[in-house]
């Protein structure tokens, strides 16, 4: 058995009663608890990757969720989560073979603001200073970031998502974690990671 355990973290402290839940591929629940008062969390689970991890309270009310992919369960996975009313959703990282030792980093944002007032596309602006990446916990200069088009199905459109490109640490041949956190001009923020 693997233990995941960690704090769940909110734009006023720490946060009790957020759901942290484990998801299968198809985003069904598999293994869930809630964080206590002091904001802790643990699960208990066989060991594994699993697909999603999601961490979420008074959803579309107060926050939107974090969300965590390829989380890897062996043994003991501190993995704190941060929620706030930006949350960002699909989270991808890769190396672009041929090109320049950077990691480019994709992501959805989204802002709570915007979707309660209805808004089609809403997804926050940001700029390079509005981002933190970190890869495996070191922090990357990010070098260029891009509003994207993505198609979202035809009941959805287009919606705005970032396309990033980020420093990684000199001495790693490969990555085995992104974080990532971004900020909206009133400092409201969203995280997410991403194991390999």
């Amino acid at each position: 058995m693997a233990i995941i355990h960690g704090t769940a973290i909110g734009g006023e402290g720490v946060l009790s009663d957020v759901s942290v839940e484990l998801k299968n591929e198809r985003f069904e629940t598999i293994y869930e608890t809630v964080s206590d008062e002091a904001g802790r969390f643990s699960l208990s689970v066989p060991d594994g990757t699993y697909p999603f991890l999601t961490a979420v309270r008074e959803y579309g009310d107060r926050y939107l969720e974090y969300w965590a992919q390829n989380v890897p369960a062996q043994g003991e996975l501190t993995l704190d989560v941060c929620i706030d009313t930006l949350e960002v959703y699909g989270l991808h990282a890769f190396h672009v073979k041929g090109a320049a030792n950077a990691l480019t980093v994709y992501f959805r944002p989204m802002s709570l603001q915007k979707f309660r007032s209805g808004a089609h596309d809403i997804a926050p602006k940001l700029d390079k200073r509005s981002i933190t990446v970190l890869v495996d916990g070191q922090q990357s200069e990010v070098y260029s970031l891009n509003r994207v088009q993505e198609y979202a199905g035809e009941d959805a459109g287009l919606l705005t998502a970032y396309l990033l490109q980020a420093s990684v640490p000199r001495d790693a041949d490969e990555w085995t974690r992104v974080d990532i956190t971004v900020r909206d001009s009133d400092g409201r923020f969203g995280c997410a990671a991403l194991f390999r």
